[in-house]
C-alpha cells in the first residue's frame, strides 16, 4: 500500500500485550513506544505513542522483544474508524541493542 503518512519513532518499547481468544487470531497486536522529552525546566514529559501490527511476520518478531527495549518503529499514521484515535500501522520494526 503507497502512503504518505510514513513516519520512523524510536523510543522505548511499552507493550500492551492482549492475548487472543482461545482459536481466534489475533487482528492485530497493539502496543506503545515510550518517548521521554526533556523540558526546559529541566523535567521529563513521557510520551506514547500507540502502534498497531496487522502483519502476522511482524507480530511473531515482536514476541522476542522485552518491555523497555530500545526501539525502531516505521509505519504510517492512521486513525480508528469512530474514535478518531491517531496510532501508527507498524511495516518494520528494529531492536537498537
Amino acid at each position: 500500500m503507497l502512503t504518505e503518512n510514513i513516519v520512523t519513532v524510536s523510543g522505548t518499547l511499552h507493550l500492551i500485550r492482549v492475548e487472543a481468544s482461545a482459536g481466534k487470531p489475533k487482528k492485530y497486536m497493539p502496543f506503545s513506544v515510550r518517548q521521554d522529552t526533556p523540558g526546559t525546566d529541566g523535567s521529563v514529559r513521557k510520551d506514547f505513542l500507540l502502534a498497531r501490527i496487522y502483519d502476522p511476520r511482524i507480530q511473531e518478531e515482536m514476541k522476542d522483544l522485552k518491555e523497555g527495549v530500545p526501539v525502531r518503529v516505521q509505519g504510517d499514521v492512521r486513525s480508528s474508524l469512530g474514535s478518531g484515535e491517531m496510532y501508527i500501522n507498524v511495516t518494520a520494526i528494529e531492536a537498537l541493542v
